[in-house]
C-alpha cells in the first residue's frame, strides 16, 4: 500500500467526518431560531387574547361604575320629587328618572354582553395557559439538547482536528501542500475515491491504464479532469481503514 496515498486518504476521511460536523454545529442557531419562532407564535396568540380579556375585564368594572353612578342620580331624582313644586317641573324630573333608568339598562345589558365573554375567555385562556407552559418546557427541553449536542459535536471536531494534526505530520511537505491547495479549491474534497473507473467526485471516466495502476496502488495518481488525488476504495488496507475511522 502507498503510505503516503493512505495518509491523504486518512486525512480526506477526518476532513469529510469534520466538515459533516461542522454543518450539524452550523445548523444548531437555525434550530433553535425555529424553537424559538414556534414558541413565539402560540405566546403571542395567547398574549393576544389576554389582553383582549383584560381589556374586557376593565371595561365591566367602568360599566359597572357608570350604573352606581346613574342609580345614584336616580336616587338624587327621587328625593327631590318632595321639593317640586309645579307640574312642570315634576314632569322634567320623571323624564329626567326615566331616561337615567334606560341608561342603566343599556349599561346592564352592554354588562352582561361583557360578562358571557369574559366567563367564555377565562376558560380558553386557562386552556392556552396551559398549552404555552407546557409548550416552554417541551421546547426547553429541546434547547437544551441542541445545545447539549452541539457541544458534544465541538468536543467531536476537536478531536478530530488532534487526529488530522497526528496524520499532517506524516505527510510530505509537498503533497500536503497540494492537498490543502485542493481542500480550498475543491469544496473540501482533495481526496476521490475511484469507482469502475469512474471518479466518484466529478463523475468522469479515468482513462482505463490509470486505473489499472490506481488498482496496483503503487503510486500517487491524480484525476485528469478533477485533479483531485485518487485512490481505489476497493482496496482491503483502505476497507480497514474505514472501518477503524468509523469509531472515530
Amino acid at each position: 500500500m502507498q503510505e503516503q496515498l493512505r495518509y491523504l486518504v486518512e486525512l480526506q476521511i477526518l476532513e469529510n467526518k469534520k466538515n459533516e460536523l461542522l454543518r450539524d454545529r452550523e445548523a444548531t442557531p437555525g434550530k433553535l431560531s425555529a424553537l424559538d419562532k414556534e414558541f413565539s407564535t402560540v405566546e403571542s396568540e395567547y398574549l393576544l387574547k389576554k389582553a383582549d380579556y383584560e381589556h374586557a375585564v376593565q371595561l365591566h368594572r367602568s360599566l359597572e361604575t357608570e350604573i352606581a353612578d346613574l342609580e345614584a342620580r336616580i336616587k338624587r331624582s327621587k328625593q327631590k320629587e318632595r321639593e317640586v313644586k309645579s307640574n312642570r317641573e315634576y314632569q322634567a324630573l320623571l323624564k329626567e328618572i326615566e331616561e337615567l333608568k334606560e341608561e342603566v339598562a343599556s349599561r346592564e345589558d352592554h354588562a352582561l354582553e361583557l360578562m358571557e365573554k369574559i366567563e367564555s375567555a377565562r376558560g380558553e385562556l386557562e386552556a392556552m395557559e396551559k398549552e404555552v407552559s407546557e409548550l416552554k418546557e417541551k421546547i426547553d427541553a429541546q434547547k437544551a439538547r441542541l445545545q447539549e449536542e452541539s457541544e458534544r459535536v465541538s468536543e467531536k471536531i476537536d478531536r478530530l482536528n488532534e487526529l488530522q494534526a497526528a496524520v499532517r505530520a506524516k505527510v510530505d511537505p509537498d503533497l500536503l501542500k497540494r492537498w490543502d491547495f485542493l481542500i480550498g479549491k475543491q469544496k473540501g474534497i482533495a481526496v476521490a475515491p475511484v469507482e469502475k473507473g469512474v471518479c466518484q467526485i466529478c463523475h468522469l471516466n479515468i482513462p482505463p491504464q490509470r486505473f489499472i495502476e490506481l488498482q496496483r496502488d503503487e503510486s500517487i495518481l491524480t484525476c485528469p479532469h478533477c485533479h483531485r488525488f485518487l485512490y481505489w476504495p476497493g482496496h482491503e488496507d483502505y476497507q480497514v481503514m474505514v472501518e477503524d475511522l468509523e469509531t472515530v
